[in-house]
Parts: structure tokens; C-alpha cells; sequence
């Protein structure tokens, strides 16, 4: 299991933002690609985003779960390039999923739009799987906070 290191995570992401992801050794390692906590420092402007799901800009959406939540990436990207910020700049995500076998799908289509590995972007998330989201064609549904220092 890949064990994120605090240096490392600030030396990649001091320019682009100034919040800080820290996994303590106090408590469990990670289970997935995220961070335990994610401290915002005073003065960062921050962006909420609404529960963003996969509709595309012409109002289509994509039937299965990695391209809905390719999509969500991709209109969560929309949503902070707008206000000067990107992907690297997300400091927590709440993630829906209406069944847990969608799991693997949420993973691919993430990795599609945020990347793998050490160097991809990681933050506290949770994802919870509900009953259902407002529209039933819905799979994934992703609240986002982002912060950046100017």
C-alpha cells in the first residue's frame, strides 16, 4: 500500500495550492487513493461545488459508470478553471454511488480525468453508497471543495 509522505506531497503542490494533505501514523492507512486530512490554510480562496454529476454540455448522459464519472471529472474541472483553479487545487470530495459493484467504474472513470499513482492528485474523500440519486439514470453524484492561494 502506498503510503503518501507530507514533503513529498508539498513539493509537488506548493505552487499550485497551499493546502496541506497529511495521512498521521497515529490511525490506519489509507484504503484507497485519498488523503486522511487536508488542512486550508488562511487567506486560500475557496470554491464549493455543487453535487456535480455526469451530464454533458449538451445534455446527454453517458450510460456507464466510468464515462458518468469521467464526465463528473471533467464538469467539476469546468466549474474551477473558470475561477483559475484545477483538479490539483480539490481539497475533499463526497462521492454518491447508488450501488457498491459501481465501485471499480468510479475508480476508472476518476483515474481517466485525475491520473494514478503517487504523483495524481489526492485529498480526504468519502464515497457513500446510496438508495438512489434524484434522476434514476444518475450512478454517481460529487459534492468538491477547492482551495487556492494566490
Amino acid at each position: 500500500m502506498y503510503r503518501h509522505h507530507n514533503s513529498d506531497f508539498l513539493d509537488r503542490k506548493e505552487k499550485k495550492k497551499m493546502a496541506e494533505g497529511y495521512n498521521p501514523d497515529s490511525i490506519f492507512t489509507p484504503v484507497a487513493a485519498y488523503m486522511q486530512g487536508v488542512e486550508v490554510q488562511a487567506g486560500e480562496r475557496t470554491i464549493y461545488v455543487a453535487g456535480m454529476v455526469g451530464v454533458r454540455p449538451d445534455g446527454t448522459l453517458p450510460e456507464s459508470m466510468e464515462d458518468q464519472t469521467e464526465q463528473v471529472f471533467l464538469n467539476i474541472r469546468g466549474v474551477l478553471r473558470e475561477r483559475g483553479m484545477d483538479i490539483d487545487n480539490i481539497v475533499s470530495t463526497q462521492t454518491f454511488v447508488t450501488t457498491r459493484d459501481d465501485i471499480p467504474g468510479y475508480r476508472e472513470g476518476r483515474e481517466r480525468v485525475v491520473g494514478v499513482g503517487p504523483n495524481a492528485p489526492k485529498w480526504a474523500a468519502a464515497t457513500i453508497t446510496v438508495a438512489g440519486l434524484t434522476n434514476p439514470d444518475w450512478k454517481v453524484e460529487i459534492c468538491t471543495v477547492a482551495a487556492k492561494k494566490d
